[in-house]
């Protein structure tokens, strides 16, 4: 009989941890969709993506519009990448065509690319994907960010993880990481603090 009893015990505290480590799951999953919220977030519309060079310009994280997010990330020779989720506010698929009417964007080129799409004018260019109902695009300056960077930035952008959520998400009084609580999702990384809309691009739900 001790020796089942000595064979159980590590099985018990096996489970034990288990346990104690997916409590610790929810209660910090349950903290960063407060994180979110705080900011007017959807937690389900936090996405990152995963590019050499380029960091999370924490100033720039925060709601787009109703409850979309925004981020820009900052990266070598000034270049910005902004990356925004919101709904989708239009039906069929997505593509250009909610795009081509932008007012003041000039003369733009659309193409399909695998499941993205991209579209360029001279100031601005973009790559746009759908991912459960909700329109990622991901947006730069052609002239300090090139297509090859950015596609790149496409293909890796995914639903935050709670380590990542962690990582970009101020906390709720504001103080996370020394930085002020961010209002919007759409101010940039550098220049005037100016909130942009690159090319019109965004035509989310929330807007």
């Amino acid at each position: 009989m001790a020796h089942t009893r000595s064979a159980l015990q590590p099985l018990l505290l096996s489970a034990l941890m288990a346990l104690s480590a997916c409590g610790t799951q929810s209660a910090n999953g349950a903290a960063l969709e407060s994180r979110a919220r705080s900011l007017g977030i959807d937690p389900a519309m936090v996405y990152v993506t995963d590019v050499p060079g380029y960091r999370v310009a924490l100033q720039s994280v925060g709601v787009i519009g109703d409850h979309g997010f925004g981020v820009a990330y900052s990266g070598p020779g000034g270049g910005t990448i902004e990356l925004r989720v919101d709904e989708r506010a239009f039906s069929g698929p997505v593509g250009c065509a909610e795009d081509t009417g932008a007012a003041g964007t000039g003369r733009a080129t659309c193409e399909q690319e695998g499941n993205h799409w991209y579209r360029a004018t001279s100031t601005s260019h973009s790559y746009v994907l759908e991912d459960a109902g909700r329109v990622i695009r991901l947006s730069a300056d052609p002239g300090t960010v090139g297509r090859d960077v950015l596609r790149q930035a496409a293909e890796h952008v995914h639903r935050a993880s709670n380590a990542e959520s962690a990582r970009v998400l101020p906390s709720e009084d504001g103080g996370g990481d020394g930085q002020e609580r961010p209002e919007r999702g759409d101010l940039p990384a550098n220049g005037d603090g100016a909130p942009q809309d690159p090319a019109g691009l965004f035509a989310g739900t929330s807007g």
